[in-house]
């Protein structure tokens, strides 16, 4: 029997130009609502990350990598589930009481402790490039923590450590 594709018995029923039509659309219909999805979560990841980066900037006093700002955003938040009223609430206050840098923040009277615990946290992962305690620590970047910045173009990042038991106790705590 010869290939006839207008053929009814080809497909068991017709194919009309309208179920056609109507199929089409449909498939349409959900790529274009399968594509406006993940652009909406994007679009709103990106605008954390731009907030978070923004804030952290201000609080560092360097312009900084938002490809690491993500990535220090998404370390933060796995320790942290409040994270974001945290940063809302820093950045509000930051806004309102219009100081110029991290010095000025400090230098405001009456701060929530809480936020001050969050500003640190931000800073200390930025200079120290890794978010978490030494039980659950999580490495963000070695060469690129901000710590190598004020010597750079004059000393060369470490590649290496200095041996076990390098490291004296962490401050404040008893041996």
């Amino acid at each position: 029997m010869p290939f006839d594709p207008s053929s009814p018995a080809m497909f068991g029923q017709t194919l009309s130009r309208r179920s056609l039509l109507r199929g089409t659309a449909a498939l349409g219909g959900l790529a274009l609502a399968a594509s406006l999805g993940a652009p909406l979560s994007a679009a709103a990841a990106d605008d954390a990350v731009a907030s978070f980066t923004q804030l952290s900037e201000f609080l560092t006093g360097y312009t900084l990598d938002p490809v690491l700002g993500a990535r220090f955003l998404a370390a933060l938040k796995k320790r942290d589930a409040d994270l974001d009223a945290s940063l809302a609430a820093l950045s509000q206050l930051i806004k309102q009481s219009g100081v110029a840098n991290m010095d000025g923040f400090l230098a405001l009277t009456g701060t929530d402790p809480a936020l001050t615990k969050t500003a640190t946290k931000i800073v200390s992962a930025w200079y120290l490039g890794v978010v978490g305690e030494p039980e659950d620590a999580e490495l963000i970047t070695y060469a690129e923590s901000l710590m190598y910045r004020p010597t750079k173009g004059l000393l060369t990042v470490p590649s290496y450590g200095p041996g076990p038991n390098a490291w004296g106790p962490k401050p404040g705590s008893k041996i």
